[in-house]
């Protein structure tokens, strides 16, 4: 039951950052917050969903880059959701298959 309410909350939090961030609020980027903070419940308690923000930030890499260079700034769960989703993961299992393909040729 735990883990449902935390799922609905982190993609609750994902919602309201995604209508939020282009928003044109007085503050300016204010939906990044809830979507940071939910996206770091969601990586946590979904391996599906770590597994694609894996795939998303290998293939965006200025969004890799734009959070592996601001995760000073975050709070200590984004940090971590940023460490667990680091697109290095893709590229080592990349290497190992080829590897692996090429042993049996």
């Amino acid at each position: 039951m735990r883990k449902i309410f935390l799922l609905s909350g982190g993609w609750c939090l994902v919602a309201v950052g995604v209508v939020l961030t282009p928003a044109p609020v007085p503050i300016p980027l204010i939906g990044v917050v809830p979507l940071l903070v939910g996206c770091a419940i969601l990586s946590k308690h979904s391996k599906g969903f770590r597994r694609g923000m894996q795939r998303l930030r290998h293939r965006f890499d200025f969004l890799s880059h734009w959070l592996e260079g601001m995760h000073h700034r975050f709070p200590l769960h984004v940090k971590t959701m940023i460490r667990r989703t680091s697109p290095q993961a893709l590229l080592r299992l990349a290497r190992m298959r080829l590897r692996h393909h090429h042993r049996h040729i």
